[in-house]
């Protein structure tokens, strides 16, 4: 599998209007857009994540939505997938409520050690996302985890791992080195003021055989 990038939102980190940053993103070759609303309420994701969808599929691009921590969200927008924190609903019980309503999306979870990723793919978790890997914006003071522990992962688990946590273009390579199967980003997309350029950057580095110059319509449609 080619290595996927993940574009989350974020209200706090952007420079362009929101919903415009992340279309743009999704133009750059994002191939996830993972809407990460913490204090929102749910009429005000539901909005947001049906917006998005829809520009999304009005510019015929191949970006998946994801909804962060909301399952019921995720299955009234009929999201592609559901990302879960320690704080969500279990991974267990969203497989459990996928299988009984017949949404198709995939489940993923944030983890921070072994055993938790362990655990999430026990679970049925499609996908992990660790980190966070290097200093980062949204864990301030906090010492990164680092690539030694991410390999770990990649290692002991048969699931798809994505990496998060102050990744960028320049440091990116020996993120990919670990085996990781793509990477998770909000400032080193939506804090510039050309997020489809910064997207593109990155997406050339994960998939340099078959990323291009010409934007959305060279795209490859990478699944998790």
């Amino acid at each position: 599998m080619s290595p996927v990038l993940h574009v989350l939102s974020d209200r706090q980190r952007h420079t362009l209007p929101l919903e415009v940053a992340l279309v743009a993103a999704a133009r750059g070759g994002a191939d996830v857009l993972q809407i990460r609303e913490k204090k929102a309420p749910a009429k005000e994701i539901f909005e947001l994540v049906q917006k998005i969808q829809w520009r999304v599929r009005e510019l015929s691009l191949p970006t998946k939505i994801f909804v962060n921590d909301r399952v019921d969200v995720a299955l009234a927008t009929e999201a592609d997938g559901v990302h879960l924190a320690a704080k969500s609903l279990p991974v267990k019980v969203a497989v459990a409520i996928r299988d009984r309503s017949g949404w198709q999306g995939k489940i993923g979870c944030s983890v921070h050690t072994l055993e938790e990723a362990l655990q999430a793919e026990l679970e049925g978790a499609d996908y992990v996302t660790f980190g966070h890997i290097y200093a980062s914006e949204s864990h301030p003071g906090q010492p990164p985890r680092g690539l030694f522990a991410l390999q770990k992962i990649v290692q002991s688990v048969s699931i798809p791992v994505i990496a998060i946590g102050g990744i960028e273009s320049t440091n990116l390579e020996p993120v990919l080195t670990t085996g990781c199967n793509g990477v998770a980003v909000i400032g080193a997309v939506l804090h510039h003021v050309d997020p489809e350029g910064a997207a593109r950057r990155l997406i050339r580095k994960l998939r340099p055989d078959n990323s291009t110059q010409g934007g959305e319509n060279n795209r490859v449609d990478v699944k998790l």
